[in-house]
């Protein structure tokens, strides 16, 4: 069984916080609690930073994995990740039905999550499976794919149903909410895998690194594996109804 390492888990617990942070705000706008001014707008570049984190340590989570499962045949560990990839996936769906049902009954619009941050991540998971035997080496494929996704994609427009791609219209991200297009993401994710396995080859950390002390241990328990799903699934909902009922009270915002 491999060593759980404390700092690949708090740094996914200090991304799935700056999440938080970002959800808080964007509901705080629905609620037209605070204006989505330039100035505002600057603030929310900071998801992608939280976002490329949390992503970059599921790349890592990947081959730590398979150490974990010393034991068992690469068929298995395979399985292994296409099990929790459609788990995520039909996660994600999930999502999509209530936020389209939540939008139509509370807000009166169809802006809703059609290629969110669990859609992405689920079919991002499925799509590394070729590239995990190459390692350290998934770093040129991820780069390719990040700069497609920064520089090329976003000049195609058409067909807008390839928009889990990326490919989209002018006006389709006024018509969805947390969007996570494979360009350039699914890069972020073999970048991951190859910075995986190069700080812990076979599963093992490379590098001498302190003890946890108690707010790493802290952001550690955040970024442990179902902890972490079970924050970032209630965490929207709780804002949403919490901001729901200060507005009621108060009368302050409005949906």
């Amino acid at each position: 069984m491999g060593e759980r390492y404390w700092e690949v888990d708090a740094v996914r617990g200090i991304a799935l916080v700056g999440m938080i942070v970002y959800h808080f705000l964007a509901c705080m706008v629905i609620f037209h609690m605070i204006i989505e001014d330039e100035e505002f707008l600057s603030y929310y570049g900071t998801i992608n930073i939280a976002s490329a984190s949390f992503i970059l340590i599921a790349g890592v989570a990947l081959i730590l994995r398979h150490a974990r499962k010393k034991g068992r045949t690469t068929k298995e560990y395979y399985r292994s990740i296409v099990i929790k990839a459609l788990f995520l996936f039909v996660v994600a769906i999930g999502i999509t039905i209530a936020t389209y049902t939540g939008a139509a009954l509370l807000l009166h619009n169809d802006v809703y999550v059609k290629f969110g941050f669990l859609h992405m991540l689920s079919v991002s998971m499925l799509l590394c499976l070729p590239f995990l035997r190459f390692g350290k080496w998934n770093i040129l494929p991820g780069i390719i794919v990040v700069l497609l996704g920064i520089f090329v994609i976003p000049e195609i427009t058409a067909p807008e149903w390839l928009y889990p791609l990326g490919i989209h219209g002018a006006d389709f991200l006024d018509t969805t909410q947390d969007y996570f297009p494979l360009f350039p993401w699914f890069g972020v994710l073999l970048i991951g895998i190859a910075l995986g396995d190069i700080f812990y080859p076979n599963g093992i950390r490379s590098f001498r690194f302190p003890d946890a002390g108690k707010i790493g241990k802290f952001f550690a328990r955040m970024g442990n594996g179902k902890v972490t799903l079970a924050v970032y699934l209630a965490h929207i909902p709780v804002i949403f109804a919490i901001l729901w009922i200060v507005s009621i009270v108060t009368g302050i915002g409005y949906l």
